[in-house]
């Protein structure tokens, strides 16, 4: 009899933990019409002896079974024992309730799906909480997210993490699993640069509109020779003859140039190099070894750079695609060798369009802080200066993030670097950004680091359209389902697999031709 009565004890504790929750007690409320002729007594356990599965469950749905079984029951077990018939019939009934309230959670569980397909004109919309949308996005439920959405609900920084983090657990475990990618993975994180945008739009910007600038064609042989100059002799950059007017060689870019700076363009979490490590030296041509979470978060920050761009020059996105993007690591102390992503501790005064014809817009996303993670490394615009705007050395305003030394007086060099300029500096703060177009109106450089490292993501972009003959030159061509959209997504940056350097440089390109199908739904393509 102890083991009949552990399970009688067992089926007890159930119920009571049932009738605790919300879904039973509104399940089991007493309907007066239906109570009629019911009494305690007719719950007695002889009852269910000879009733059948449907006749308890008329009762369930009738009267407050709960209630009186656990009566029932207690009554039984003071007085010592149960017969076995009584014993079955009890434990059936608890059963009954039990799955009763699993069909009441699957309900609930369900509750926001059917609620979805109510008609969307109806008079009285459907009403969301953040509860149902974190549920529907911890699903990929994208359908249900997207009708919430729809219905006036709005992604806070918060929920568009949480996506973020679904999106990553999602990619991991199709990894872990050897399965492809779900259409709902990419579907999800499309939702999650949208919100991105619409949260970035909410945020303080300091926009400054400067007139376009070109090098000038004319100029004679005086103009010739200043062009050579150029070429050959970096720091005579700011002495290039100009003109009014954007180039922007084989685009479609706006008329109107600028320089934006958003003083938190991302959150300090979504920048934070220790929580992506990989993010520190961050290429799309090393993805081996790098997180889902590290390129996932890289491409979301990209993206959001390149939206911006759209929205502040006015132009579709679809036109504007990344050329190049990369984390660059700047030691004080060290001179830079090779390319854009090796160490230095400056940045010569330079204009990115005549670094690269295709640069058209240009971007620097901070990922590190002056003053506590280095001192020095000011970003700064070096513009001609108009009457009055020249600066001196007596002109130069103390930074207490650099170290000018005790005994700092200007050098030659600087007088000369300064003599007939206007300098605009920028103090680098971590998740702040700099976007601006890559014309001369432009030039800029990186004044010397003098103690620390400075971490920052260079991106740029171009408007020159891709040749339809790219795509059909490729071994598979552009999306034309969110499989497919999946599918480029684990190919081109989720894979972790092994590549020769030309095997990296294939795939790269055709990441960033496909980048803007592969960052929009179908329905942007």
């Amino acid at each position: 009899m102890t083991g009949v009565l552990r399970k009688e004890t067992v089926s007890l504790l159930l119920l009571l933990l049932c009738c605790s929750m919300k879904q039973l007690s509104s399940a089991f409320v007493v309907q007066s019409n239906k109570m009629s002729g019911i009494t305690r007594a007719t719950l007695h356990p002889k009852i269910f002896r000879a009733a059948t599965r449907e006749a308890v469950e008329e009762k369930i749905e009738g009267g407050n079974i709960a209630s009186d079984l656990l009566e029932a029951l207690e009554k039984r077990l003071k007085e010592g024992s149960l017969s076995g018939a009584e014993t079955n019939d009890v434990l059936m009934a608890s059963d009954l309730l039990l799955e009763h309230l699993d069909e009441l959670r699957s309900e609930s569980k369900k509750e926001v799906s059917q609620d979805l397909v109510d008609d969307e004109d109806s008079v009285h919309p459907q009403q969301y909480d953040e509860q149902q949308l974190r549920f529907a996005i911890s699903q990929l439920d994208v359908d249900a997210v997207n009708k919430m959405l729809k219905s006036g609900l709005e992604m806070n920084e918060a929920v568009a993490d949480t996506a973020f983090w679904a999106v990553v657990d999602a990619v991991d475990r199709a990894e872990a699993d050897d399965l492809p990618l779900s259409g709902d993975v990419t579907r999800m994180l499309h939702l999650v640069f949208d919100a991105d945008m619409n949260l970035l739009l909410q945020r303080e910007k300091q926009t400054t509109n400067v007139t376009c600038m070109q090098p000038d064609d004319g100029g004679g042989l005086a103009g010739a020779a200043r062009k050579m100059n150029y070429v050959f002799d970096d720091g005579d950059h700011k002495n290039l003859p100009l003109m009014e007017g954007r180039r922007c060689e084989g685009g479609n870019c706006c008329d109107e140039c600028s320089r934006n700076i958003f003083p938190t363009f991302a959150l300090d979490h979504e920048t934070n190099i220790e929580k992506f490590p990989d993010m520190a030296s961050f290429t799309f041509n090393d993805l081996e070894t790098a997180s889902a979470a590290a390129i996932v978060q890289f491409v979301r920050l990209v993206e959001r750079v390149r939206r911006t761009i759209a929205h502040e020059y006015g132009l579709p996105l679809s036109t504007i695609l990344p050329l190049q993007a990369y984390s660059r690591k700047y030691v004080a102390g060290t001179t830079q060798q090779g390319g854009g992503g090796g160490e230095g501790d400056f940045v010569i005064l330079h204009t990115d369009e005549a670094t690269h014809t295709g640069y058209h817009y240009s971007c620097v996303l901070y990922l590190s802080t002056q003053g506590v993670d280095f001192r020095g490394g000011d970003f700064v615009f070096n513009d001609p200066a108009k009457d009055g705007e020249e600066e001196s050395a007596n002109d130069k305003e103390p930074n207490e993030d650099v170290d000018y030394g005790r005994d700092y007086h200007m050098s030659i060099e600087e007088e000369i670097r300064r003599a007939g300029r206007k300098l605009t500096p920028f103090s680098p703060t971590r998740g702040a950004a700099v976007i601006f177009s890559s014309g001369w109106e432009n030039m800029h450089e990186v004044e010397k680091i003098t103690s620390g490292v400075r971490y920052a993501v260079p991106c740029f972009f171009t408007t020159s359209p891709v040749p339809e003959a790219a795509y059909t030159q490729m071994k598979v061509g552009l999306p034309k389902t969110d499989e497919d959209i999946a599918d480029d997504w684990l190919h081109l940056l989720l894979a972790h697999r092994k590549e020769t350097p030309n095997e990296g440089v294939g795939r790269v390109k055709e990441l960033l031709m496909k980048w803007h199908h592969m960052c929009t739904p179908l329905s942007e393509h």
